[in-house]
């Protein structure tokens, strides 16, 4: 009986067509997940199958020329591609490549084998082939510890909400230890890759070399061959970043999703996917366990604990020690006593102190370069990055401007590019500036600074966390690669130089984020049970965010940001979508977007889509990005998924669900 096979053609993803239909030759096996080389015009390309049958669609028909041995993709993965490409408003070919190392996705040398030229691998890979010897065995939990894994093992889905240094790491082992006894396969997540070698080295010394590491650092072929010991059930735990979520794990028993509701989980390239919510779906296709952990999870996340989408499990104290002190210098009676410095009497003081102890410091600032912008004190204009409506950023190592969202540098200018006049001046701190002026405030002590600047890939996040954990610098200033996770026990204080950053960003989760991060860069300090403090650095104390912060209470924080949720229609109470237009013309652009908006708005109309409203269309926050214009209209509602098919097609527009602002 003749087959047929519908095929997702790598070739064909600029054209509006979901699959293709190709005759399978006779005495061929080919399933669902299956890469195959098909005739498509006048070549032979890659495709995947998505769907096969018997029943003949009655025209001609080309035929597959070659099938690979095995199939790449797992049952349970091409279903949760049709989750994602359903969710995420996406062509189900996008989110297969998604799933897929370059490498392997390209039917280049695939890494499926060992490679005579490789002659080295990464540090961290080598770390995750275990110390040699027997693993450790695991070590005895606490009774908070061994409640929460009583929790896990009863339920499905779980949030263990622990505070920092409370030992979520621990129970992560635990039930990765139980899932192996059960013959199944776990996946850890992290949300920053410079978190994956602190992890690797705690799970490698348990789990020896049957342990994989996957994240977009590796090179090219090291992530092939981590993505095959995978597929063939070579290892019984993967770790890794967001793209990690994607590993063909055939035994997945459970998934664990560290620091839930971190924004680097979210996808920020088609398809816009947020790791969480894919880490989730797969534990329900594959019939294994999920565990969200955090000390700050997403409001959104701790609303469904009381609605009873996950249960809950609660670390509520360290294992060792206590939370450091936490304490507001309000810098605008800094001002008012003539200080004007970025960092102010106290947090010197306590910095300070922590020095002559021979304890460590961080300082934390979640912005990079010398400065903020550099302005025009005449006409008071900043200089712009002429691809994007955003200030350039100084930076010292290039001795001039560039702009960190396409990259564009240029020297420093002599003179304002808009009037002319030589009063121009730089303003603001980053985190390179913030590394001078330590320097000068404490010239003896040996100082690192931790920011995308300076690390430059894994090897990079890995030399500097390894000297400042091995107690060879003193102070530590970092953006937020800093803020989450890092085990620390020789930090006794850490300043939050500005906690006013992320609390004035126009994001409805601007409190949720000041919040998460004061807490969890508060939480580097005091992990060996000596006393440490904290001094938070704002012009707002008076904010619920911050004053929750200091007083190490998530639930007061959730309970009073709850109602504005409510009250303005945001997450948990409400979806999210985005739907953007760019032009490198902007009047093209917001004529688009007009138009676009006229179609979505009727057709809502026509189909009484009760419960979703249409917002826009107006600017992107950044409105000029990479040389084009950008536009967008906002949904917001429930069940957004009914009004996908009237969203604007075509070249320019792009989408993104459950947006991160």
């Amino acid at each position: 009986m003749a087959r047929f096979a519908e095929v997702a053609v790598e070739a064909a993803r600029a054209l509006d067509r979901g699959h293709y239909t190709y005759r399978v030759p006779a005495g061929v096996e080919v399933v669902p997940g299956h890469r195959v080389l098909v005739p498509f015009g006048r070549r032979t390309v890659w495709g995947y199958v998505v769907g096969v049958t018997d029943e003949d669609p009655g025209i001609e028909l080309k035929e597959i020329d070659r099938v690979d041995r095995e199939p790449l993709l797992l049952p349970q993965q091409l279903e949760l591609a049709r989750d994602m490409a359903d969710h995420y408003w996406v062509p189900l070919l996008e989110c297969i490549r998604a799933m897929l190392p370059p490498r392997i996705r390209g039917g280049r040398s695939s890494g499926a084998g060992p490679s005579s030229r490789q002659r080295i691998h990464s540090r961290l890979l080598a770390q995750a082939a275990g110390p040699g010897g027997p693993p450790e065995n695991p070590r005895l939990l606490t009774p908070a510890q061994r409640e929460a894994m009583a929790v896990i093992r009863a339920n499905p889905e779980v949030l263990l909400h622990g505070v920092t240094g409370s030992g979520k790491t621990e129970v992560y082992l635990a039930a990765a230890e139980a899932a192996r006894v059960d013959g199944r396969q776990s996946l850890v997540l992290v949300p920053e890759i410079a978190l994956t070698p602190q992890l690797v080295d705690r799970f490698a010394r348990r789990f020896g070399g049957r342990l994989a590491v996957l994240h977009s650092q590796l090179t090219e072929l090291e992530r092939a061959q981590q993505w095959w010991r995978a597929r063939r059930g070579e290892v019984d735990l993967v770790i890794g970043s967001r793209s990690a979520v994607f590993a063909p794990l055939p035994r997945l028993g459970l998934v664990c999703v560290d620091e839930e509701g971190s924004s680097s989980y979210k996808q920020d390239r088609t398809p816009r996917y947020d790791a969480s919510w894919v880490a989730r779906r797969l534990a329900v296709l594959s019939g294994a366990r999920l565990v969200f952990g955090s000390a700050t999870p997403s409001v959104a996340t701790y609303h469904e604990t009381e609605t009873g989408g996950l249960a809950l499990a609660s670390l509520p104290r360290r294992v060792i020690g206590s939370e450091p002190e936490i304490e507001l210098v309000d810098m605008r009676e800094e001002a008012a006593a003539g200080s004007r410095g970025a960092v102010s009497d106290r947090l010197r003081e306590v910095v300070d102190q922590a020095l002559a102890e021979e304890r460590q410091a961080i300082l934390f600032l979640n912005r990079r370069g010398m400065a903020t912008f550099v302005l025009c004190r005449d006409c008071g204009k900043a200089v712009q990055c002429p691809n994007c409506s955003v200030a350039l950023v100084q930076h010292a190592e290039l001795n001039g401007l560039a702009c960190h969202y396409c990259g564009y540098a240029q020297a420093l200018p002599g003179h304002c590019p808009y009037c002319g006049s030589r009063q121009i001046r730089a303003f603001g701190v980053g985190t390179q500036r913030l590394e001078s002026l330590a320097r000068k405030l404490w010239p003896s002590a040996r100082i690192l600074r931790l920011d995308r600047d300076t690390a430059g890939g894994e090897e990079g996040y890995l030399e500097i966390y390894e000297a400042f954990a091995a107690g060879r610098a003193d102070i530590l200033v970092g953006t937020q690669l800093v803020a989450r996770g890092f085990d620390l026990p020789g930090v006794s204080a850490v300043g939050v130089v500005d906690a006013d950053l992320p609390l004035h960003f126009p994001d409805y989760r601007a409190a949720e984020n000041t919040f998460a991060l004061v807490t969890q860069v508060a939480g580097r300090a005091g992990r060996a049970g000596s006393p440490a403090r904290v001094v938070v650095q704002t012009s707002n104390p008076d904010h619920y965010a911050l004053r929750r912060a200091v007083a190490h209470d998530y639930l007061a924080f959730y309970r009073e940001e709850l109602p504005s949720r409510e009250i303005f229609g945001f997450p948990p109470f409400a979806e999210l979508a985005v739907l953007s237009y760019s032009d490198e013309d902007p009047e093209r652009a917001a004529q688009a977007a007009r138009d676009g908006a006229e179609w979505l708005a009727a057709g809502i109309v026509r189909e009484a889509l009760s419960g979703i409203k249409l917002l826009g269309p107006s600017p992107a926050f950044i409105h000029k990005l990479r040389g084009s214009y950008r536009w967008q209209l906002t949904l917001k509602g429930h069940n957004l998924s009914h009004a996908a098919h009237l969203a604007p097609r075509g070249r320019g527009w792009s989408y993104d669900v459950d947006p991160v602002m």
